[in-house]
């Protein structure tokens, strides 16, 4: 085993020793003894990787946020009139997909408040960003407009999460584009008045 693997790996039980902890109890209860007595090293070995425990849930808070590209993959596309935005769901939820299960710790009651915020950020200023250099011209506007469909990504996928992934993927992203495209109101009236027929 080279140098190199042999740090990745010993890094790699340090954060997985942490995510043990942090599902169990909240981060400012976490100790780096308990850490190091769960991967199996001592504390000088910890202090080569991270300053302290905080460091290594931001670091690991860094990971789970999307890259620029899944964030705008879709929206580059409408704007050369390749496609529509039909499928921009699947792209973030596949991100989120692959790290549910610390991503769920991170929303959840005992995780990071400010998680949520960094991720709606960096949607937000990925989005802006991207809007600015093709000539959107009502930002200020735009800007709202992403924050509320950002917090209705992030809701829809918590909710799932918390709930086990009750239904399937793709059950999901067809639900959020169907609210994407149709907007709750329509949505909700469609449904209140199908239940009054069949009630």
């Amino acid at each position: 085993m080279s140098k190199i693997s042999r740090k990745e790996e010993t890094r790699h039980n340090f954060v997985e020793a942490f995510w043990t902890l942090y599902v169990s109890k909240p981060l400012d209860k976490i100790t780096v003894k308990e850490i190091t007595d769960l991967a199996g090293y001592n504390r000088g070995t910890f202090y080569t990787y991270f300053a302290d425990v905080y460091e290594v849930l931001e670091t690991e808070k860094k990971l789970l946020l999307p890259s620029e590209e899944t964030i705008i993959e879709r929206l580059k596309m409408l704007s050369d009139d390749q496609a529509p935005l039909e499928g921009s769901f699947e792209d973030v939820s596949h991100c989120i997909r692959e790290n549910r299960a610390r991503i769920a710790i991170l929303l959840g009651p005992e995780g990071d408040p400010g998680f949520q915020y960094e991720l709606k950020a960096r949607f937000r200023r990925v989005i802006l960003d991207f809007a600015d250099d093709i000539g959107i011209q009502e930002l200020s506007d735009y800007e709202y407009i992403i924050e509320y469909q950002v917090s209705g990504m992030i809701g829809i996928c918590q909710r799932w999460v918390e709930n086990e992934e009750d239904i399937t993927e793709e059950r999901l992203g067809m639900i959020y584009e169907r609210v994407f495209n149709e907007g709750v109101m329509r949505i909700t009236t469609e449904m209140f008045r199908a239940a009054k027929k069949s009630g």
